[in-house]
């Protein structure tokens, strides 16, 4: 998300309502990347978009330029009780805080915002029936 976050700067940012990033975490990190790599021919390097010695990886289907993210669950960040793996979409939005109140007037949830160093903003939602998505403005 660093490098794609930074191949943006001087140029047009996404659309609004754009999707700009998918994002899987995972329960067993290793095994999903053989997965994807096999299944698919995704590469995988390490992001320098995580502090704290996450270990995430950035993947692309080309080599080149990064389509997403894959994680390993830390079920400490969940209080001893994660979520199952999952994947999660990003939607570009023109500004993550506003986009964040709307869709809680419009009776959605917002779980967290928050800033991605050296990348940009985002925010992780719910929609009225359930359905989870996180919202992202790169950083120019």
């Amino acid at each position: 998300m660093a490098d794609q976050a930074s191949e943006m700067a001087g140029q047009a940012l996404p659309a609004h309502g754009e999707f700009v990033w998918t994002e899987i975490a995972s329960t067993d990190k290793d095994k999903c990347i053989d997965f994807y790599r096999n299944v698919f021919g995704w590469e995988f390097q390490q992001s320098n978009a995580t502090q704290d010695g996450m270990d995430y990886r950035e993947f692309s289907n080309d080599g080149g330029h990064p389509i997403g993210g894959l994680y390993q669950i830390d079920p400490a960040w969940f209080g001893g009780n994660p979520p199952p793996a999952h994947m999660m979409i990003y939607i570009a939005v023109d500004d993550v805080d506003k986009s964040a109140e709307l869709a809680a007037e419009l009776g959605g949830k917002v779980h967290k915002t928050m800033d991605i160093p050296n990348v940009g903003r985002m925010s992780i939602m719910e929609d009225p029936s359930g359905g989870m998505f996180a919202t992202f403005r790169p950083k120019m």
